[in-house]
């Protein structure tokens, strides 16, 4: 089993949906940016990018919390695998052997799942 598979729900599937979500956000910043040039007076436009920053970094803390969610949650699912196998295995299902051996890359994958969130530089949102 390799460390991502293909499909909506794996941990690549998650990043790549980000991704397209972060690029759309970056869309709409400009949209919003092309909007606030249109406003008048210096106060106005100071006021509009001060409420569009803090609106980029709600998005961003959303979105880097919502990767951290996934790895989470894919370290949970190869930990709930694992234990599968382990129970297969014990149970003298199958090949025994060959459960073993999943268990251990499942493990494996679930440790690597929860160092990358871990890792991640997650913005922390203060008092609004």
């Amino acid at each position: 089993m390799q460390a991502h598979d293909s499909g909506p729900y794996s941990p690549q599937g998650r990043l790549e949906q980000i991704g397209e979500r972060l690029r759309a956000l970056r869309q709409r910043d400009r949209e919003l940016q092309e909007q606030a040039g249109a406003f008048s007076g210096r106060r106005e436009r100071v006021r509009r990018s001060a409420e569009l920053v803090r609106l980029a970094e709600l998005r961003a803390a959303s979105a880097a919390e919502a990767a951290e969610a996934a790895y989470l949650r894919a370290g949970q699912i190869h930990e709930r695998a694992a234990n599968l196998h382990d129970y297969l295995a014990d149970s003298g299902i199958g090949d025994v052997e060959r459960h073993r051996a999943r268990a251990v890359e499942h493990r494996a994958l679930a440790a690597a799942d929860r160092a990358t969130a871990a890792g991640l530089q997650i913005p922390r949102r203060g008092p609004a």
